[in-house]
C-alpha cells in the first residue's frame, strides 16, 4: 500500500522562492467537514470554494483519498479504498468533480455522505480526503532565474460518525524524560468513540530553586482508537537540578481536563 505523509495545502512541483505569476492559489471554507447519520442515511454540507488571483483563472477538478494520522499526528494519505475506516466510497459531490474559477470567483460544492445501509465494521468514525487540484499550471520564476510551471492542491477533510451520543474520552498512557534529546514524550490515547482535538499545557518547576517554566502548547488532533506521541523539548540551557513537570489536556466541548505529572533530573 503506498502511503505519503503530507500537507493538506501545498504547492506541486513547488520550490522555496518561486514566485508564480499571478500569484495563483485557492482557499476553501471550511476545511474540515464533519457528518453524522445513522446507516444508510444521507448527510449533506456545503463547501465554498475561492480563487484569490486578481488574474489567473483556473481548471480545477476533484478526487477523493483516503487519510488517516499518524501517531506523531501526521496526514498519512492512502490509496482510495485501501484503509479500514475508508469514506471514499461514501462520498459524492455536486454539480460536478470538474469545474472553472475566474478570478475572485467562489463557487459552492455540495458534498453528500451516504454510509452503507449494513454496517461493514465497528469502526466509530470514518474518514476521507477531498482533493482539489489545478489542472492548468501557471509559469512561475524560480530562486535560479528559471521558468517552472506551479500547480496547487488543496485537500479538504471529511470526517463521518454514526448517529449515538457522543462519548469523548482522551487519557495520558506515559510520561518520560528522555535525556539524550532533552525532551519530554507524552503518550495519550483518544478511547472516545469521536474525532477530539485539544490543547497540552506543561508547566516546569525547578524543586530546588523554585523557578517556574512554561513550555510551548501542543495542539493535538486525534480519531478514535488514535495513540498520540508528543514530544515537548525543555528549554535550551536548562539549569541542572531536579523537577517536577505537569501537563495538562484540555479537550471537548466541555473543555475537560486530563493531567499528567512527572518528575526528573537535569544533569
Amino acid at each position: 500500500m503506498k502511503r505519503i505523509l503530507a500537507s493538506l495545502s501545498f504547492l506541486l512541483f513547488f520550490l522555496t522562492g518561486i514566485i508564480a505569476k499571478g500569484q495563483a492559489g485557492i482557499t476553501v471554507s471550511p476545511p474540515r467537514n464533519y457528518f453524522t447519520s445513522n446507516a444508510g442515511e444521507s448527510s449533506t454540507k456545503k463547501v465554498l470554494v475561492t480563487n484569490p488571483s486578481k488574474t489567473t483563472t483556473l481548471e480545477l477538478t476533484v478526487s477523493l483519498n483516503d487519510w488517516t494520522y499518524d501517531e506523531k499526528g501526521n496526514n498519512v494519505i492512502s490509496e482510495p479504498g485501501t484503509l479500514e475506516n475508508s469514506a471514499v466510497n461514501w462520498v459524492s459531490i455536486k454539480p460536478q468533480s470538474y469545474f472553472s474559477l475566474n478570478p475572485g470567483e467562489t463557487k459552492e460544492l455540495e458534498i453528500t455522505v451516504t454510509p452503507p445501509a449494513v454496517r461493514k465494521d465497528a469502526l466509530a468514525v470514518h474518514t476521507c480526503l477531498m482533493y482539489i487540484t489545478q489542472t492548468n499550471p501557471v509559469d512561475a520564476i524560480n530562486e535560479k532565474g528559471a521558468l517552472v510551471k506551479v500547480s496547487v492542491r488543496t485537500g479538504i477533510k471529511i470526517y463521518h460518525r454514526y448517529s449515538s451520543q457522543r462519548e469523548p474520552n482522551m487519557d495520558f498512557t506515559d510520561y518520560k524524560y528522555e535525556k539524550d534529546s532533552k525532551s519530554l514524550v507524552l503518550e495519550i490515547i483518544n478511547q472516545g468513540n469521536v474525532w477530539t482535538d485539544g490543547t497540552i499545557h506543561t508547566e516546569m518547576i525547578n524543586q530546588q530553586n523554585g523557578a517556574k517554566y512554561n513550555l510551548e502548547e501542543e495542539i493535538i488532533y486525534t480519531l478514535p482508537s488514535d495513540k498520540r506521541i508528543v514530544t515537548i523539548p525543555l528549554p535550551k540551557g536548562l539549569e541542572k537540578g531536579k523537577y517536577i513537570v505537569t501537563s495538562t489536556f484540555t479537550y471537548g466541548d466541555d473543555n475537560v481536563i486530563k493531567m499528567a505529572e512527572l518528575t526528573f533530573i537535569n544533569e
